[in-house]
């Protein structure tokens, strides 16, 4: 399991990419928490999207939850959101 963890506009981000199987195919999940202030600690989990619903290795993997998480946060998803957070 690969994880990497970022702040961004006042969020953290953790993405993590989990290989099945031992197929060399990889799925991810995705985290985003407020980082301070009141609310602090109310997370959400979200799934980003993959093509057929894997990714070829774990960076691709991490990479590509790393940006839905970042258009998630800038309002750019329809019906995801970070506001009730």
């Amino acid at each position: 399991m690969s994880v990497r963890e970022m702040e961004y506009n006042g969020m953290t981000i953790r993405v993590a990419a989990f290989e099945m199987a031992g197929t060399g195919r990889f799925v991810t999940s995705l985290l985003i928490a407020r980082t301070g202030g009141s609310g602090s600690g109310n997370t959400k989990l979200f799934e980003p999207p993959s093509p057929d619903g894997f990714f070829s290795d774990a960076e691709e993997a991490l990479e590509s939850a790393l940006a839905f998480a970042r258009a998630i946060i800038d309002g750019q998803i329809p019906d995801q959101t970070v506001g009730d957070l």
